[in-house]
């Protein structure tokens, strides 16, 4: 496709098809794609709604088109996808008109594949068969036998993943979390109090933006919620560094470590910095944030993000924490987070890719975390604090960790642990275990 001639539909194509080739995150790939074609805002506000409503319905859409064309027949990727728009603009965006969505998959398919003379033919009458019996095809769904199989299909998510959910939590609070999953929740800030107040900058989005609905987190001092589709950069502060988005569980996860003005603290995972930037609101500016990662370019842009925000007392440093830093017995601080990479199972809304993992992936989780966790309570001192976390629902990387950790270090006691659910506390899910260390 000409790159000059892309309309909205063909660059969703396009992302489409290539993150499913190159298997990079969503967020990426269509960031990328909405940077290069520079669409007008209605045109990136129908193809995100798009491109992540595919992705987060695949397995949905999938059992759609095959039980209308053949369980076994081959479709080209791009025709595939083409269908998959199709069908979620038929089910899911009522602004949509039928007519639309059907002509525009067709041309669509035509020029995706010209040399095809019946292409175009077939995915028409994909399409008006679906709309046909639109109810049926869902209604189909609900007499899918096995709760496994049903729950895949009808949340379009992994068996894997539901096994999970059912065997930490149960089977109820597991449909919680996938009924959930489907929702979409407002953008959450931190405003920078190095700056001004929240309650300040409160005032001023709704002088600045009128019409823009907000509100304060519920749990976090520093939060606020906002309501609508509007894009970061366009938001009153953004250049001047006033606030950056985060999630309302990082900012309470952020705000147990009881970081103060004056502290020594060090963060094992830091990038992108998020939680590392809210301590140092906590430390009014004063103390030392030590921010490892084992990305010299997320370090960089830690450090560009926390001159714009007017923090002064962080410094970067590689490393990979799943060793100790320096020499034993160096370093010690008042506080020490280990914010681990994790199965990402909490953040299933903003990267619905995350849906589609699969247990031999997040299996190996636990062994990092452990290392990590193991590494960080070396440069806790005496009297500090250690806090494990993850972004992830899922107790062999959660309690599991922590509860190993404990028991092979009589030091360390747990002091709180909290898992934070979507349907409970209306955050990502997460899990925060906070430690205090007893001895030397």
């Amino acid at each position: 496709m000409d790159e000059k001639k892309l309309n909205a539909r063909e660059a969703c194509l396009e992302s489409l098809v290539n993150y499913e080739k190159s298997k990079k995150y969503s967020n990426i790939e269509l960031g990328a794609a909405l940077e290069k074609y520079c669409f007008c805002d209605l045109d990136r506000a129908f193809i995100t709604k798009l491109f992540y409503g595919v992705i987060e319905k695949k397995l949905t859409l999938d059992y759609i088109i095959y039980g209308i064309c053949d369980k076994n027949a081959k479709i080209d990727l791009k025709i595939l996808n083409i269908l998959r728009m199709g069908i979620y603009q038929l089910s899911f965006m009522d602004k949509i008109p039928e007519s639309a969505a059907c002509d525009e998959s067709v041309k669509l398919a035509k020029r995706a594949n010209p040399q095809n003379l019946k292409i175009g033919g077939f995915v028409n009458a994909v399409l008006r068969a679906f709309l046909r019996n639109k109810e049926g095809q869902f209604e189909n769904i609900e007499k899918i036998k096995g709760s496994c199989k049903y729950f895949e299909i009808k949340y379009s998510c992994s068996c894997d993943i539901i096994k999970i959910w059912t065997e930490s939590y149960g089977s109820e609070i597991s449909e919680k979390l996938l009924c959930e999953s489907q929702k979409k929740r407002g953008l959450a800030i931190t405003a920078n109090t190095l700056k001004i107040s929240r309650d300040s900058y409160l005032e001023k989005l709704a002088a600045i933006h009128e019409g823009m609905e907000t509100k304060k987190t519920e749990i976090s001092p520093y939060g606020i919620i906002i309501e609508g589709e509007i894009p970061i950069k366009n938001i009153y502060g953004f250049d001047e560094g006033l606030f950056f988005v985060q999630d309302e569980a990082s900012q309470i996860c952020a705000h147990k470590t009881g970081a103060k003005p004056g502290d020594l603290v060090i963060d094992c995972c830091a990038a992108p910095g998020g939680k590392s930037f809210y301590m140092a609101q906590m430390m009014k500016n004063k103390g030392k944030i030590m921010c490892f990662d084992i990305y010299e370019n997320k370090l960089g842009l830690m450090e560009k993000s926390a001159k714009r925000f007017g923090i002064d007392i962080i410094e970067t440093r590689k490393h990979d924490f799943r060793t100790v830093f320096g020499e034993p017995g160096g370093i010690k601080a008042d506080v020490v987070l280990c914010d681990v990479p994790c199965s990402g199972l909490g953040t299933i809304t903003k990267k619905p890719e995350i849906k589609y993992k699969t247990i031999d992936e997040i299996s190996k989780m636990p062994k990092i975390q452990h290392e990590i966790l193991r590494a960080g309570s070396n440069h806790v001192k005496p009297g500090g604090t250690l806090i494990y976390s993850t972004c992830t629902l899922n107790k062999k990387e959660n309690e599991e960790v922590a509860c190993k950790f404990a028991g092979e270090n009589e030091s360390f006691k747990i002091e709180y642990t909290e898992t934070l659910f979507p349907f409970k506390q209306k955050t990502d899910g997460f899990f925060i275990a906070k430690m205090k260390r007893c001895g030397l």
